[in-house]
């Protein structure tokens, strides 16, 4: 192999090329005809620590995917909106196979957990969720728009991430190895809602400059934003 010349454009092969082969090989040579089905449920992780053979030929299929998707969201600057997106997608319980990737309803995009939900204006490219969901978040976003109408402070997003590191760094001065049990709380203030404040980071995240507002101590914080709307249960405390 001899090195081009100067200016000369090298020829290296594109992670769309190498994805590309890979999934033909699967499909035309190993005869796998459910490879799609597969690649949305297969967990992706490094592929040199998957097992040898066609396992391992899938999850660097599953791999380049997550990467190209990624890429493609950071191109169209939505990055933190995309790692929200999928902390959400990631903390689904494992039983709600229908929360697990992002759901695409009415031209817009939904996350949820269970906890919280995020709406996008417009989708970005994230997997879809293993089975059809079937809730109707859109009346559940919509319902907590219209009775939240008392406002809240929207914390500064470098002041949240302090405050979380500095709750862990507490917690495990306290609590050693049983501190990532404990649940960092944000305290909106007297007479207001209190928060996970790792869930709150996550919305925030997304929206760092987001409008909050609630109904009741009890009732879904909803977050408005010009990419997009959010909701946030709260927790109960007795502080």
């Amino acid at each position: 192999h001899k090195p081009g010349r100067k200016g000369e454009k090298q020829n290296m092969l594109s992670k769309d090329k190498i994805y590309q082969t890979i999934y033909k090989y699967l499909i035309e040579e190993e005869g796998i005809e459910n490879l799609d089905n597969l690649l949305t449920t297969w967990e992706v992780t490094d592929p040199t620590k998957a097992s040898s053979g066609v396992p391992a030929l899938i999850t660097l299929c599953a791999a380049l995917r997550d990467e190209m998707r990624s890429e493609a969201n950071r191109a169209c600057g939505k990055a933190n909106i995309e790692r929200a997106m999928r902390a959400i997608i990631k903390n689904a319980p494992d039983h709600k196979r229908q929360l697990q990737g992002a759901i695409v309803k009415g031209g817009k995009q939904y996350a949820c957990d269970g906890h919280r939900a995020i709406r996008l204006n417009t989708p970005i490219d994230l997997p879809a969720p293993p089975v059809p969901c079937t809730i109707d978040f859109e009346r559940i976003i919509d319902e907590a728009r219209h009775n939240a109408t008392n406002p809240l402070e929207t914390p500064a997003l470098g002041e949240l991430k302090a405050y979380i590191k500095i709750k862990k760094a507490e917690n495990k001065a306290k609590y050693g190895k049983g501190a990532n049990k404990e649940t960092i709380l944000w305290n909106f203030g007297e007479g207001r809602p209190v928060v996970n404040a790792a869930y709150l980071l996550d919305i925030m995240t997304a929206f760092p400059d987001a409008t909050i507002t609630f109904s009741t101590l009890t009732g879904p914080l909803y977050f408005s934003h010009a990419d997009g709307e959010a909701i946030l249960l709260p927790v109960r405390s007795n502080d």
